[in-house]
């Protein structure tokens, strides 16, 4: 798969019209309920400033702000389109004073070390081309301390869960996605995406060779989503 930035860009740009519609039907608005869950895992404080990676229409923002008006958050996207529609959201909630939007790469943020108290980013870490360069990215960002929100699609260890999984995948998402979008092959990156992406094991051990301790590690809903809250280790050796 290539995910060359300027290629994922481009697919996102496509789809941002009918992606907030296609996301709450596909999923059954399940996605809420695991982005909530990330939001109370942060524990963020008055005043927190808060990085949302891959923050697309700016649900997982919008949340957190919701939680406590008065954190700030920095979405960075690397789809100007998507962008575009999470501005009109915040506008729409009176978040433009505590929700600022950057158009940019992931793996090459433009932002100083130990800015933020806390990252978050839903579903989009297995759209970089460098998962560790993120990770290391993130971390550079991120105060001594700091935790990180991960939430990300896995593949369900139960059998007869796993079953249905791809039957769902492979089958009915690309199928459905591309008749609401037009994209099918949009739908069709997003369940191969997916599919190859690491195991849980996988990036818990990433996260660990790139700065971060392991807090909590959540399999949600069969193990269909997983939720990696990370702190940044006090000390370098």
């Amino acid at each position: 798969m290539d995910k060359r930035p300027k290629i994922i860009r481009e697919m996102f740009d496509q789809i941002a019209p009918t992606y907030d519609l296609l996301n709450r039907f596909l999923s059954l608005s399940i996605d809420t309920v695991w982005r909530r869950k990330a939001i109370s895992r942060l524990g963020i404080k008055w005043g927190d400033s808060i990085l949302d990676i891959a923050t697309g229409t700016g649900d997982l923002s919008l949340l957190a702000l919701r939680k406590n008006r008065d954190c700030h958050v920095v979405g960075i996207d690397v789809s100007g389109e998507m962008l575009r529609i999470a501005a009109k959201k915040r506008d729409r909630g009176g978040c433009s004073r505590q929700y600022f939007l950057v158009e940019g790469d992931a793996c090459g943020m433009p932002f100083k070390g130990d800015a933020f108290d806390h990252a978050m980013v839903a579903f989009g870490i297995r759209n970089v081309p460098n998962v560790k360069g993120l990770f290391r990215e993130t971390r550079r960002t991120l105060k001594k301390g700091g935790k990180f929100a991960i939430l990300e699609f896995s593949i369900p260890e139960i059998h007869f869960i796993r079953k249905i999984y791809f039957l769902y995948f492979k089958k009915i998402l690309p199928l459905i996605g591309g008749l609401f979008s037009g994209k099918a092959g949009a739908y069709r990156y997003l369940r191969d995406s997916v599919i190859a992406f690491h195991t849980p094991k996988e990036l818990e051990n990433m996260l660990g060779e790139s700065g971060f301790v392991i807090v909590e590690s959540l399999p949600l809903w069969f193990d269909i989503c997983h939720l990696y809250i990370v702190k940044v280790k006090k000390f370098d050796f």
